[in-house]
């Protein structure tokens, strides 16, 4: 198959690390393309894939739309992927004009305000959804007009599970890592405010380390101050966790909606004990107290499960952890992943 990916995005995440992932599985045997906005990603995928960009400025973009058809024009495609909203109706504009397999990869649940256009965009001018987690299908299929679409459920792969490194956990500090976009989404105010609420005893043990950069870079850096948590919290900026997570007590993640969160995957695929909210996907993998922890998005609830883990031997936790790569393995495989994305593909093909 000829395989056009889209992904109009100016910064990396969880939908533009999916891509990549997609695309290098696909490459060995289909010839995989890209379409981006201006050269933002370009270095972040593998040479030898075409790379193509466009402005994507609105939905209305006639010459992004234009660029979209020369390129599956001229290369003969045969599936085309989406991975945001306005590539969603420019390509399926296009796709349907041409006959070409349109499908959309949905990573977060979405709320259908406006019925008629969200039936024209996640139904008529697809053929398909990739969704990353069954909450997500669940909530699309509560609209009626979706229930008999396609919606396919292709659990994110995740690259390098054999080549997890041991980890070295200190014993006088209890090291929290959190990663991720700084937006309230992330629920990064609520680790912040749930730590400074600790006992000063718990507190002289607690080190919490945030990787990332966003919009509330600003507002997270006044909290730290306001609680007095300077030496307790710190933002890392953007930073790669692998070294932190091998060092790492435990994993905390707040989302309020997610699909089904890489960094916390690949936190458990190191070994490390998660404590996250049962937003998107994650109750769909986590068994409390067996791989992982789940908490209500509530600081006091927060708060006390922090306090508990804090508390718990050190081998319990290991235990956890362990009990987490292993789901993750049997989960969260690339092979499994590219296998069935290209099943999928076929079949809406």
């Amino acid at each position: 198959m000829n395989v056009l990916f889209i992904c109009s995005a100016k910064t990396w995440g969880g939908n533009e690390k999916w891509v990549s992932i997609a695309m290098s599985g696909l490459q060995s045997r289909h010839r995989v393309f890209f379409l981006g906005k201006g050269d933002y990603l370009k270095d972040r995928f593998h040479k030898d894939i075409p790379f193509f960009s466009a402005p994507f400025t609105s939905v209305w973009d006639m010459q992004t739309r234009n660029v979209i058809h020369h390129i599956v024009t001229k290369y003969e495609m045969d599936v085309v992927i989406s991975t945001k909203k306005k590539e969603y109706f420019l390509a399926g504009l296009v796709t349907r004009s041409l006959g070409v397999k349109h499908v959309l990869r949905l990573g977060i649940v979405r709320k259908m305000k406006w019925p008629l256009w969200h039936r024209l965009i996640y139904k008529e001018l697809n053929d398909g959804i990739i969704v990353n987690a069954y909450r997500i299908r669940e909530q699309l299929m509560h609209y009626r007009w979706m229930r008999n679409h396609p919606v396919q459920v292709i659990y994110n792969g995740i690259p390098d599970l054999d080549n997890v490194c041991s980890r070295s956990v200190p014993s006088d500090k209890f090291i929290v890592v959190s990663t991720g976009m700084l937006t309230k989404r992330k629920g990064f105010h609520f680790l912040i405010e749930a730590a400074g609420r600790l006992p000063d005893q718990q507190k002289d043990r607690l080190s919490v380390h945030i990787l990332g950069k966003g919009r509330e870079q600003t507002a997270l850096a006044k909290q730290i101050r306001i609680n007095g948590l300077e030496n307790v919290v710190f933002l890392e900026g953007f930073d790669k966790p692998g070294p932190w997570l091998n060092k790492a007590s435990l994993f905390c993640l707040f989302s309020a909606n997610e699909g089904i969160s890489n960094a916390l995957v690949e936190a458990m695929a190191a070994g490390v004990p998660v404590l996250t909210t049962d937003a998107g996907g994650a109750g769909e993998f986590i068994s409390e107290g067996e791989n992982g922890y789940l908490v209500p998005r509530e600081v006091m609830a927060i708060e006390d499960s922090l306090s508990k883990l804090m508390d718990l031997p050190p081998e319990e936790l290991q235990r956890t952890g362990r009990n987490g790569q292993e789901t993750v393995a049997s989960l969260f495989s690339m092979e499994r992943m590219v296998i069935e994305l290209e099943s999928c593909l076929h079949n809406f093909a």
